[in-house]
């Protein structure tokens, strides 16, 4: 059988390509390393608990949300319990903690509020974010109805695709401090402002106003097993502990996959969802791999977690299910030249029980906090974990008193388990480090695609969504 795409990897991209593939009737293959899919939005179970193994939160799952509407492409939607959060997340800084409220003009009336002398600024900063947003509602329009029409106008994301956020930033906000506070998720990108791209940034921010910042009651494990029902339902096949092991070339064509094994699988076309290394240098290999890892390998990749997950008995309500701690106004230093487990340091804690209950035993919290680990760090994580996680327990405390005397399990994970798990290279959290310089990998094959965070649309679960959705629009008009 020859199929009309191979997926390589069960990630969102790959997931969403395969899905919106097979809810217009094409035949598709997803074929995963792992036992589960899912990738970065997989969950595990330990002592009653269930935990996300790296998602805090995610946009698109509103009634017109990009993932909603391929679920329901699929006809699995009703599976679905999203819980929309509100508030998105409270931030602390020295003096001033924030409420990030889920409507847009609650949370602009706050900031106008604790900052009245940048009313104007607040007010021009977020028409300019609503004008990039638009954009990229409209990026998103165009691939979920993928017809035949004319590309989306995007003068808002190429005006400002030069720009980090930081630059963004200084067109309108004079206060430094208010700059922080309209700073706080870079830590989601895993980048300062001063590095971070301010259209990727932005879109992340106005993603979680415009369509809401949500998660699957249940765990996000929910969405990949969805999609995975909805993929064979249409009659697409998902084999999980079948890794790839080669793409197999005809010329300037992918001809077929080759799994551990010895299966073939022949293809039309082959989307990888792997890491660019895992692609070129591994799978592909050869001059043609070589060549593509000369020209972008160096790029640089982005940071990975130290994440613990604990479940904690509830001595207290914790304030607000995402928690962000800063320890100075100046995101730049504080995220560009951070050392991991010092303190005072950066911290982001997620308790999810606080708006879904059936995540633990009545009367507990599932607690998950992540420690961001830049690349290149080195660490003999076998003989450190448990010290590390001893003392981002401890660091923890400062954002929830009593976590260590309620603790009832914990365990962690390393950038060396992300990487076991997923194959990103050092468990690099968004694949490439989310800057404007970001470039789409060039490669010459002419049916080969690229979905997930180590394409040209960067990290981040709805991000990732958008490219494998983005492939899938492209594979359909070539008329496979």
């Amino acid at each position: 059988m020859r199929w009309d795409a191979v997926v390589i990897g069960s990630g969102i991209g790959g997931l969403a390509c395969a899905g919106a593939l097979a809810a217009r009737g094409r035949a598709v293959v997803v074929l995963e390393q792992a036992a589960n899919p899912g990738g970065y939005l997989s969950s595990f179970q330990r002592g009653g608990f269930t935990f996300d193994s790296a998602v805090d939160c995610i946009a698109g799952l509103d009634s017109a949300g990009l993932l909603t509407r391929l679920l329901e492409s699929l006809s699995v939607a009703g599976g679905l319990t999203p819980i929309r959060l509100d508030p998105i997340r409270v931030s602390r800084f020295p003096g001033l903690t924030v409420r990030v409220d889920a409507s847009l003009p609650a949370y602009v009336d706050r900031l106008c509020g604790l900052f009245p002398a940048e009313r104007d600024g607040i007010a021009a900063f977020f028409r300019r974010a609503e004008e990039i947003y638009a954009d990229v509602a409209r990026m998103m329009e165009a691939v979920a109805d993928p017809s035949p029409t004319a590309p989306p106008a995007t003068g808002a994301l190429l005006r400002h695709g030069h720009l980090t956020y930081a630059d963004l930033l200084r067109l309108d906000i004079r206060d430094r401090r208010l700059a922080a506070v309209l700073s706080d998720r870079c830590p989601f990108l895993g980048v300062s402002p001063m590095r971070a791209s301010a259209t990727r940034m932005v879109s992340l921010i106005m993603s979680y106003f415009r369509s809401g910042a949500f998660r699957p009651r249940g765990g996000h494990q929910q969405i990949p097993d969805l999609l995975v029902h909805g993929i064979r339902r249409r009659g697409g096949e998902v084999h999980l502990s079948r890794p790839a092991t080669a793409i197999r070339l005809d010329g300037d064509r992918c001809d077929r996959v080759v799994t551990a094994d010895g299966a073939e699988f022949l293809a039309d076309h082959v989307v990888s969802n792997a890491d660019v290394a895992e692609t070129f240098g591994r799978l592909i290999g050869g001059e043609v791999g070589q060549a593509v890892l000369a020209e972008h390998g160096s790029q640089p990749l982005s940071p990975s977690f130290y994440v613990a997950y604990a479940g904690v008995r509830r001595e207290a309500p914790p304030p607000a299910s995402s928690i962000g701690s800063f320890p100075d106004f100046d995101l730049d230093g504080v995220l560009g030249r951070y050392v991991p487990f010092s303190s005072p340091d950066p911290l982001g804690v997620t308790i999810p029980t606080v708006e879904d209950t059936t995540l633990a035993p009545p009367g507990y919290d599932v607690c998950i906090v992540h420690e961001l680990i830049p690349p290149g760090y080195v660490r003999d994580w076998k003989e450190d974990k448990d010290a590390v996680l001893g003392r981002l327990l401890d660091k923890c405390e400062c954002v929830l008193p009593g976590l260590r005397t309620g603790l009832v399990c914990c365990e962690a994970a390393t950038p060396a388990t992300l990487e076991r798990c997923t194959r990103n290279r050092q468990g690099a959290a968004y694949g490439w480090e989310q800057t404007p310089q970001l470039a789409r990998v060039r490669h010459g094959i002419r049916n080969l695609h690229l979905a997930g965070h180590w394409a040209e649309t960067g990290g981040g679960v709805l991000a990732a969504t958008f490219s494998g959705m983005q492939v899938a629009a492209r594979i359909l008009r070539s008329g496979a």
